[in-house]
């Protein structure tokens, strides 16, 4: 596990060849709800930086709650990404530096560690048929081995669709039941606020049910 940290640090630090493209940018939501999950109340800050180079990706992404009494749900999280085709696979170590173990050189298994590992393969239709399926599996310091579905669609008008699941008896997705439970389910809205000629904001807006918890969120939210 230190030798994966090391070496997406390590990919992070190479000087820019001529087919690399780098991606700098920030989310501002309302809220902090995963997977139909809330990890942080009041508002975050979200930012993430990626490069890419062919179907080759890696980069790192963060939420920080602005508000003091919201930053145990605080994550820094680094990734990598191969993509084939319609088709693409995914490695992400997920880090909570406001969590109970918050040593970030803390490697341990068996939910005793500061990391857990995902593993997850992608399918996107494209635009002539936008069905998306997502499938994540917890391989790595998780004892429920957490496993998660999601089918999702978007339409040309901006009007997203997404129906995510999750096995039953996982701590990780807040589920108890045998089988799979249905824990986001949501439709979700984009527009460009146009400030001037040529520059604009993407803002977006979800509204999400988690029927498992029987909880429900309206997020919004900013991308600089």
């Amino acid at each position: 596990m230190k030798k994966l940290f090391m070496m997406l640090l390590l990919l992070l630090s190479i000087k820019p060849l001529t087919a690399q493209e780098y991606e700098l940018g920030a989310d501002l939501v309302s809220r902090y709800v995963w997977r139909g999950i809330e990890l942080a109340k009041g508002a975050s800050i979200q930012p993430a930086f990626s490069f890419s180079y062919g179907d080759f990706s890696a980069g790192t992404w963060a939420s920080y709650a602005l508000s003091p009494q919201a930053a145990g749900g605080d994550e820094h999280d680094f990734w990598a990404s191969y993509s084939f085709g319609r088709f693409s696979v995914t490695m992400t170590d997920y880090y909570f530096p406001g969590g109970a173990n918050n040593d970030i050189f803390d490697f341990s298994n068996n939910g005793q560690g500061a990391h857990v590992l995902e593993a997850a393969v992608a399918f996107n239709g494209g635009e002539a048929f936008p069905l998306g399926i997502f499938f994540a599996a917890n391989v790595y310091n998780d004892l429920d081995k957490s496993l998660y579905l999601e089918v999702s669609w978007e339409t040309t008008s901006g009007v997203g669709f997404v129906a995510g699941f999750a096995r039953g008896n996982s701590a990780w997705y807040a589920v108890s039941n045998p089988g799979l439970r249905a824990i986001n389910i949501g439709v979700s809205y984009t527009k460009e606020l146009k400030f001037y000629e040529g520059y604009g904001v993407p803002l977006s807006g979800q509204i999400i049910f988690n029927p498992s918890l029987k909880m429900s969120y309206f997020v919004v939210g900013l991308s600089l």
